[in-house]
């Protein structure tokens, strides 16, 4: 019955999800960003915090279950985030993600909406220097670089929060129903920090992913690299059909490649070379 889980099959696959954490090691970079740059990407649902930021994080993760990873091998995420607010909650909503484990990618997808793309998520670090490069479909869209300075003492716990837009359209693409806003409370333990410093951060352009691009960083408001663990808890599902507003410009721009349009003759060959060999009417 490998085609067909049996009814305990899915149980322990969800079941996975309702003690889940994660092992990681985490990098990230936060640049103060425009009110305005911050209204241009949230979904209606949620408003520009006080102080609008962005944060460019990459990281190296394990699931565990129960105090065991639930797979050999690690993952690695880099991801794009501005910082919202819904109603008095303030938190992380996701722009970009780029990932290279194909069954997280597809998890986080279908059950939370997660911007999740795959790339090629590469970093190093020395104690001394941080050095990171991501990249999808042969373009780099992130380049990261940072002197990291003296290990801190371990902080305890600490929960933040993250939203999730998430949403069905139907099998023509045409329609979109079950929109909702899904808030995640985080809550990590970290085991070592250092802070970064000479920060410097490049994002690129490409075709497929033109909107990373266009993030307004402003000035550093605060760097640094560490490790510990995180446990992920839902804490609400808002409900958005019928609120009066339009979702799936704030969906299928985070979710999907912007394609050039192959009916225009000019838009035929985009990042890669043309076809010169012979067609298939020369073939006949």
């Amino acid at each position: 019955m490998s085609y067909v889980w049996t009814a305990d099959q899915i149980e322990r696959y969800l079941g996975y999800y309702e003690d889940l954490r994660t092992h990681h090691t985490y990098t990230y970079a936060s640049y103060a960003t425009t009110t305005d740059f911050a209204r241009s990407v949230l979904p209606p649902c949620l408003e520009p915090a006080d102080e609008p930021t962005v944060t460019i994080a990459l990281g190296a993760f394990m699931e565990w279950i129960e105090g065991v990873p639930n797979r050999v091998g690690r993952d690695r995420v880099a991801a794009i985030g501005v910082n919202a607010r819904h109603g008095d909650e303030e938190g992380m909503y996701y722009l970009t993600a780029i990932e290279e484990e194909e069954v997280n990618i597809v998890t986080g997808r279908e059950l939370w909406g997660t911007a999740k793309k795959q790339g090629s998520v590469d970093f190093f670090e020395d104690g001394e220097s941080f050095f990171a490069v991501v990249e999808r479909k042969g373009h780099r869209l992130i380049e990261m670089r940072g002197t990291l300075g003296e290990e801190v003492t371990k902080r305890g716990e600490e929960s933040e929060i993250y939203f999730e837009l998430r949403g069905y359209f139907g099998p023509n693409g045409r329609g979109l129903s079950g929109v909702q806003l899904v808030v995640f409370e985080n809550t990590s333990l970290t085991k070592r920090s250092q802070p970064m410093t000479d920060v410097s951060v490049k994002l690129g352009e490409s075709p497929f992913d033109p909107g990373v691009a266009t993030v307004k960083l402003g000035d550093l408001v605060d760097a640094g690299h560490y490790g510990g663990e995180t446990s992920y808890v839902i804490r609400d599902i808002v409900e958005l059909d019928g609120d009066g507003h339009a979702y799936a410009p704030y969906l299928m721009g985070r979710l999907y490649d912007d394609w050039p349009d192959v009916r225009e003759l000019s838009d035929r060959v985009v990042g890669g070379p043309s076809w010169t060999g012979p067609s298939a009417a020369d073939q006949r």
